[in-house]
């Protein structure tokens, strides 16, 4: 890991609300997109006093593209990192976020995809839905739409169904478990306890999807209420740093880190009382990959998480022996619908479909 760039502020305003908040981006090879992020970061009302960039193992012509594209900002420090391997968001994440653990004076560590702009209200907003003192709250996230299509919901945060299986969040009526990783604000004290006890931040071996799931479900289950602001943060494009075409990396790192989660995190109770729709979402799961012509995806997805399976239940067991809440506390953060609306109506459409195009 090596320090590619670094380009003072002109001045910072120690008076200013966003003195003590800094935001990382995470790029891989979409230079233009974290370009236009970090541009729209710095131009909240007010700024983020630090922009801490990794560049994760792009290619030479992105990378040279990203660190010429840069330009000081007038109240933002932005620095600018260079990995030379992938790192994955997870991990990418916990790099940026121990810089700004090292600062002193940052309070507030955001989080923001780097194919996301930022409205101008974004850090104040978020950081005000941290100072309610009534009860811990740690993590705030707000709405976001489609780049594209900016009527359309993007995300709402984070939902946990029936099923106990994690989905962006469409709907204010859903149950609000937390917020995504791709646009959210951290404590700096909730970090520091979330470290103490699990061992880290993100969980690094999730390399993405479903690392911000795992992060709100520890939260939760230590006591924290993530906040949720309901007003238009950021517009989101998505997959742009994927560019994903291959479904096959999308199904085994979606569902291995989703069975990660539930081993590690859904207490016992929840999971014995959930069992049944948990079964039935996994027999959905096989069949939809399997006439997808995903099957050995699927089999080596559950093979990989099952090796893991020792190791997280001793996690699992710290995790549980440091609760301070109730584990039935989070079913009232849980929806009771199956999985999101119309989800059900869609797979069984696509079992159809595919059925007959096999000619059954």
């Amino acid at each position: 890991m090596q320090l590619a760039r670094d380009l003072p502020a002109a001045q910072l305003d120690p008076a200013g609300q966003a003195a003590d908040v800094g935001y990382t981006v995470i790029n891989y090879n979409t230079a233009a997109q974290t370009l236009r992020c970090i541009e729209s970061l710095a131009r909240c009302t007010p700024p983020p006093a630090w922009i801490l960039v990794l560049d994760n193992a792009s290619a030479a012509a992105d990378f040279d593209k990203l660190k010429r594209g840069l330009q000081p900002a007038d109240k933002s420090h932005i620095q600018l990192f260079r990995s030379d391997a992938n790192l994955g968001f997870a991990a990418g994440s916990n790099f940026l976020i121990d810089q700004l653990l090292n600062i002193p004076t940052c309070q507030y560590i955001g989080l923001l995809n780097n194919d996301a702009v930022a409205k101008p209200e974004l850090v104040q907003l978020l950081r005000a839905a941290l100072l309610e003192t009534t009860h811990p709250i740690g993590m705030s996230g707000g709405r976001m739409h489609k780049l594209h299509q900016p009527e359309e919901v993007d995300t709402l945060g984070i939902c946990l169904y029936a099923s106990l299986m994690p989905a962006d969040r469409k709907d204010t009526a859903d149950p609000y478990l937390g917020p995504t990783g791709g646009c959210c604000l951290l404590t700096r004290g909730f970090v520091r306890d979330i470290i103490a006890i699990t061992g880290y931040c993100f969980d690094a071996r999730f390399f993405c999807y479903c690392e911000d799931t795992d992060l709100a479900l520890r939260a939760n289950l230590l006591g924290y209420r993530p906040a949720y602001v309901d007003q238009l943060l950021a517009l989101h494009e998505g997959q742009a740093s994927a560019k994903i075409t291959d479904n096959n990396f999308i199904a085994y790192h979606g569902l291995r880190n989703t069975m990660w989660m539930q081993y590690k995190c859904i207490p016992t109770s929840i999971l014995l009382r959930h069992s049944g729709w948990l079964l039935l979402a996994h027999l959905l799961t096989i069949v939809r990959q399997a006439l997808s012509g995903r099957f050995c995806v699927v089999c080596r997805a559950y093979r990989d998480a099952l090796k893991q399976l020792p190791v997280l239940v001793q996690e699992r067991n710290k995790l549980q022996s440091r609760l301070r809440t109730e584990p039935s506390m989070l079913s009232k953060v849980m929806a009771t619908s199956f999985y999101r609306l119309g989800y059900t109506c869609q797979v069984a459409s696509e079992l159809i479909n595919r059925f007959h195009m096999r000619g059954f």
